[in-house]
């Protein structure tokens, strides 16, 4: 009971410095690769700003000065200036529809980013939960090692008093080496789980945190949904659907974009002009200008640039049908991958008590000298291999329901289901 105590005392201690929450608030505010995304965003919002500067007339100053010398030497020159009004009224449907197009790309462009916040979400979650199970199996096989130190003692006072042969003492030996060589490795794990961590959150690499160490103990209740309940959330919060129905919406104003270039385009101009020629008076004069452009015929140019167009859109379409077909089946992995987790962590909390009871048997055995140090010493891994699957088959539920918030597009799926 020994192992199952100190297991228990390390999986439900509360004492802890940085909390998921926190963790996850920190890689949001750090990470680079969020902030580069942030402002390719607002770029994008710029974007659609300066769209809107097409409907806008322009008002244009011009200045022109010119000075000439004929053959007989004499000079001449001329200035001319100008103010000129221009607006065009209607340019084949480009104006709207470019800012039409610029929005969706916009809105677009905002559901992707919330997909990015939702990777940096899963990084975080991946990484703090393999931290803690790193640790509680480095702290496991610190407790193996001082098992193992027990051992070795026990059987170097046997054999002082001739109860057992040297080769159990050597046995032992191995075994507390071994176990030592585990503990070299299981510390490193740790450290390099950690440093993930602390990279994800701006931290130095080699700093020390203080982890909720309690945090695998909520998935030891089982806590599975039904499927039509996550494929529906899924359909509804997953922000790459609402992505990619922006996506078509471009695409069918990119259609309309090409058919409008068959219709004309309607400008008006007005200018004030004041030249002045050396030779001359100066003249003063306005200029006001209509114009209709129209392009009767170019060839087929346009006609298969709006079937590019067409089969553009078509292809949007089938990208989001495809879309839903691969995270149906995603989530429908993830959420059979979640009900076999649950499964083997009864198996694997089983498998941990027949351990610790065939280790006490064993070590009762060979103190009462009925058993041989081959018995115990396998006994004792045995023991010391069940913590560590308990501890793994909980890191496995966590890490597979992290993994199917990430699909469905949630942070949490359990309080999601509490408040439907």
């Amino acid at each position: 009971m020994r192992y199952l105590y100190l297991l228990i005392l390390f999986l439900y201690s509360t004492g802890f410095g940085l909390t998921l929450d926190d963790a996850i608030r920190l890689a949001l505010n750090n990470h680079p690769y969020l902030k580069e995304q942030y402002h390719y965003l607002k770029a994008s919002e710029f974007d659609y700003k300066y769209s809107w500067g097409n409907f806008s007339p322009k008002i244009s100053f011009n200045f022109s000065y010119t000075k000439s010398r004929d053959g007989s030497g004499g000079d001449s020159f001329s200035r001319n200036r100008s103010i000129k009004f221009s607006w065009t009224l209607y340019n084949s449907g480009t104006n709207i529809l470019g800012l039409l197009k610029s929005k969706e790309s916009l809105l677009s462009k905002q559901k992707s980013y919330s997909e990015d916040l939702l990777d940096i979400i899963y990084d975080v979650k991946k990484a703090y939960y393999e931290a803690v199970a790193k640790n509680q199996i480095y702290k496991i096989r610190q407790i193996q090692l001082k098992a193992a130190q027990k051992d070795l003692e026990l059987a170097q006072k046997k054999l002082e008093l001739g109860l057992v042969t040297k080769a159990d003492y050597l046995q032992a030996k191995v075994r507390l080496e071994d176990i030592r060589y585990s503990l070299i490795s299981a510390e490193f794990e740790y450290k390099k789980a950690l440093a993930e961590l602390n990279s994800l959150i701006g931290y130095p690499l080699d700093i020390q945190l203080d982890l909720d160490y309690s945090i695998l103990k909520r998935f030891e209740i089982y806590d599975v949904p039904d499927f039509k309940f996550i494929r529906k959330l899924a359909f509804k919060k997953r922000p790459v659907f609402k992505q990619y129905y922006h996506d078509i919406k471009r695409a069918k104003y990119s259609t309309k974009e090409e058919l409008l270039s068959f219709t004309p385009t309607v400008s008006v101009s007005y200018s004030l002009n004041k030249d002045h020629f050396s030779s001359s008076e100066t003249d003063y004069y306005n200029v006001f200008n209509f114009s209709l452009n129209w392009t009767i015929f170019e060839g087929l140019k346009r006609y298969h640039a709006y079937l590019s167009a067409k089969e553009n859109e078509l292809a949007a379409k089938e990208k989001l049908r495809e879309l839903k077909r691969t995270i149906t089946l995603k989530l429908y992995r993830y959420y059979m991958d979640l009900k076999s987790a649950y499964r083997n962590i009864d198996v694997a909390r089983t498998l941990l008590e027949e351990a610790d009871h065939n280790y006490k048997q064993a070590i009762g055995e060979y103190k009462a000298g009925k058993g041989d140090i081959i018995s115990l010493l396998t006994a004792e891994s045995s023991l010391a291999s069940a913590h560590e699957k308990f501890v793994n088959s909980l890191l496995d539920i966590a890490l597979t329901k992290a993994t199917l918030e990430r699909e469905i597009g949630v942070v949490d799926l359990s309080k999601e289901e509490q408040s439907q």
